[in-house]
């Protein structure tokens, strides 16, 4: 009897072994899963226009250059960690900054004559007032910033951020979050043009109102030079009160080089950019989780961006 119940034991044993690993194979390959949007990853989204990326996976480092912060203060400021994030871990910022040295794929003047820029964060609207409401989240900033130049240029070639102090907690609208994005074009002559796009709603009718504070959501800033329309997106949805950047000729972006990527603020001078303001008081380190950050040298699709909103939904 003990022998047939070890029998009975070592096969039951067996089962769930089995059991378990078909379990663990099933869902540990995303190629076995159905694909989303006719894609089995976010890494297979416009994959030949992918010129960085951050996955923030247990790690800082850019994924396709291998490029990690910059060393010392002015590559790591505040606190700085890991959380789980919308796809494997994301990047912890607690009052803290990352600064990047250069890198090749995003550092020529024409690397991103239209881009997009699409990134997972989540962030509240943690600022008491809106003097010093301005959470900087992604840019790349020009390294050779002169004092003529900082004041223009300490937006970045390419900036992402959140107006996390229009609703503060204690406003009657706590949960509306404002995503905004901006880029500066270096013009010939040597003059600037710089464009931005935001949610307006504050606006006699609201627009693009977005109510989504403290959320992972979905971020996406997409340029296309030839209609000159300046997208912003949340969620996968066009939630920029101000998309149509003019008319006329096709505006490509051409930008300030060489230049840093940054996550959690600007061209400031606690981040090693020598001729760039002291950090702003409006603009203090950022408090927020980012996650997944992908710099494309093309305007994405809205099929596309979609797809990465729904992929990304489901952790791929």
């Amino acid at each position: 009897m003990k022998n047939k119940m070890k029998f009975l034991f070592a096969c039951l044993t067996a089962i769930a072994v089995v059991g378990l690993m078909f379990t663990f194979n099933a869902c540990s390959d995303d190629d076995e899963l159905p694909p989303i949007d006719g894609y089995n990853n976010s890494n297979e989204v416009a994959a030949t226009n992918l010129k960085a990326h951050w996955t923030f996976d247990g790690t800082n480092a850019e994924r396709l250059s291998g490029l990690s912060p910059l060393a010392g203060a002015a590559g790591t400021f505040g606190t700085v960690g890991f959380e789980e994030g919308q796809i494997g871990q994301a990047l912890k910022l607690t009052g803290g900054a990352l600064r990047y040295p250069n890198i090749a794929a995003v550092n020529t003047a024409d690397a991103l004559a239209n881009y997009t820029v699409s990134m997972w964060v989540k962030v509240k609207n943690n600022r008491g007032t809106a003097a010093e409401g301005y959470t900087q989240l992604f840019g790349l900033f020009p390294d050779g910033l002169t004092p003529e130049t900082a004041g223009d240029f300490m937006w970045g070639n390419i900036n992402m951020a959140a107006e996390t102090g229009w609703f503060a907690a204690t406003n009657a609208q706590p949960d509306t979050l404002v995503l905004k994005g901006q880029f500066v074009i270096k013009n010939a002559d040597g003059s600037i043009n710089g464009q931005d796009n935001r949610p307006d709603p504050r606006g006699n009718p609201p627009v693009g109102v977005f109510k989504k504070t403290g959320e992972w959501v979905h971020f996406v800033a997409r340029w296309n030079s030839t209609t000159r329309q300046f997208h912003i997106f949340g969620n996968a949805s066009s939630i920029g009160a101000y998309t149509q950047r003019g008319t006329g000729d096709a505006l490509p972006l051409r930008m300030n080089v060489p230049c840093s990527p940054v996550f959690g603020n600007g061209a400031v001078k606690e981040l090693g950019f020598a001729n760039g303001p002291d950090l702003q008081t409006w603009s203090p380190l950022a408090t927020a989780y980012i996650d997944d950050v992908r710099v494309f040298n093309t305007a994405l699709s809205d099929a596309e961006i979609t797809a990465l909103f729904n992929l990304g939904v489901a952790g791929r």
